[in-house]
């Protein structure tokens, strides 16, 4: 996501929403929420790519939250910034939770941030009282939730996971196509999914397996109980644990089915459409949208299986990558006015409306019901019945990792090194691992 926390849809799409929302209020955009000279009250809000609340353009689908609660609320400005990357937006944060000043009103969150930002729970607001304890699936929940029952974060979407691929390339290499075949084909753990890979480039066709090994290595990581933190003590076990040596070393192993393209960038959303590109990648709900402005929404080609393979402390084949939380820091100046507005933007109602503009898949247990959500299909991907497919992916996750504090960057250093492998090609393997210990040890 941006190195890996960007996600969802490109730097400018982000600079075209932040400014159309200026245009609704002059208020100030960074931790001067309050009244201002027009007699109204602003809030302020920062988010990261597309989080789906506001309108959409040509590049970025939305709900038009923001402006239908300003339509009900007429004293309510709400002033919106958008950074590029999650990674910007965490690093001001936690700088501002760290001075006392400047944070934002409202501040989206990663799901990564969390561990970190519970150590921090007496800066933030407790949302308890204003968001239903069963909104949400327990484990998103309990990700925001201190050990005296204080909630720190309104969770917005998660991101179950499918496989997404490339029809007209499985075709060419021989293989099926249709979505339930290609289900039952990649149906197992992620041996079998590069086992899959080498059929598919022994076909020649020119294009690659996957894009890159940084969303793989998410896939893998996600499906650990404990993959760098003990719970237990909270001590780091990240470069002793055998299941992240074994999957490091299944991946890095793989180089001929990369297509070592970084995440993110102009090369990766190219290899979307490209017959040179790739055939599968991981499809946290979320992604979806990347895909869509990496291709082209005109562009044919792309479907969803409903599968994702098994591991480690996962046997179902069930996997999250992402998902977000609204998190209002206690120096705010509008701490009840944004409290009401984290909780009507994360409402069911609301987030029902952002998955179906947006893709974004809700977090909220009722919304997961609604029969807009359950009945949504995706004309680019083929008429796939996505509502359905991402409600069974969502049933087949039966891991809820423990991350603790040093999460972030211990999993940021590790794909970080992956990429010297895969995408800068200046190491081999054992080199990259080596490093990332030697980081690991100087945290």
């Amino acid at each position: 996501m941006r190195s890996i926390q960007t996600k969802r849809i490109a730097a400018l799409s982000a600079v075209v929403v932040a400014g159309s929302m200026a245009l609704a209020g002059c208020g100030s955009n960074n931790g001067d929420g309050g009244a201002a000279a027009d007699g109204k009250t602003h809030i302020t809000i920062n988010t990261f790519n597309n989080f789906g609340y506001a309108a959409s353009t040509d590049t970025a689908p939305g709900a038009d939250l923001y402006q239908k609660y300003m339509d009900a609320n007429p004293d309510i400005v709400i002033d919106v910034t958008v950074s590029a990357q999650s990674g910007d937006a965490r690093t001001a944060f936690t700088t501002a939770l760290g001075t006392g000043s400047g944070a934002y009103d409202i501040q989206a969150t990663e799901i990564d941030w969390m561990p970190e930002l519970m150590a921090n729970a007496d800066k933030l607001v407790d949302l308890s009282d204003v968001i239903p304890s069963d909104r949400y699936q327990d484990w998103k929940s309990a990700s925001a939730t201190t050990a005296d029952g204080k909630l720190i974060g309104a969770g917005t979407d998660i991101g179950p996971e499918g496989i997404c691929y490339r029809a007209d390339l499985f075709e060419a290499a021989g293989l099926p196509s249709d979505r339930e075949s290609v289900a039952t084909l990649l149906k197992g753990d992620w041996s079998h999914y590069f086992e899959v890979g080498q059929q598919f480039m022994a076909a020649g066709t020119g294009a690659y397996w996957f894009d890159s090994f940084a969303g793989i290595w998410q896939g893998m990581v996600n499906q650990m109980t404990e993959a760098y933190i003990s719970e237990a003590d909270e001590s780091i076990i990240a470069t002793d644990n055998a299941d992240v040596k074994a999957a490091y070393d299944l991946l890095s192993a793989q180089t001929a089915q990369s297509a070592g393209l970084q995440q993110w960038g102009e090369d990766w959303s190219a290899g979307m459409k490209s017959a040179t590109g790739f055939a599968t990648m991981l499809c946290p709900a979320w992604i979806i949208n990347n895909v869509k402005g990496g291709a082209g929404e005109d562009f044919v080609g792309w479907d969803i299986a409903d599968v994702f393979p098994s591991g480690y402390d996962d046997s179902t084949g069930g996997g999250n990558w992402g998902g977000s939380y609204l998190v209002v820091p206690e120096q705010s100046k509008v701490k009840e006015e944004a409290k009401k507005l984290v909780e009507w933007l994360t409402a069911p109602e609301q987030q029902v409306a952002v998955f179906t503009s947006a893709s974004n898949y809700p977090s909220a247990v009722e919304a997961q019901a609604d029969s807009a959500v359950t009945g949504k299909t995706d004309a680019f991907l083929n008429n796939a019945p996505v509502g359905e497919i991402f409600g069974n992916r969502a049933e087949a996750v039966t891991v809820v990792p423990f991350k603790g504090g040093a999460y972030f960057d211990i999993n940021d250093a590790l794909v970080t090194n992956l990429n010297t492998i895969d995408v800068d090609k200046t190491a081999d393997a054992a080199t990259a691992w080596d490093a990332w210990v030697t980081e690991v040890g100087n945290l």
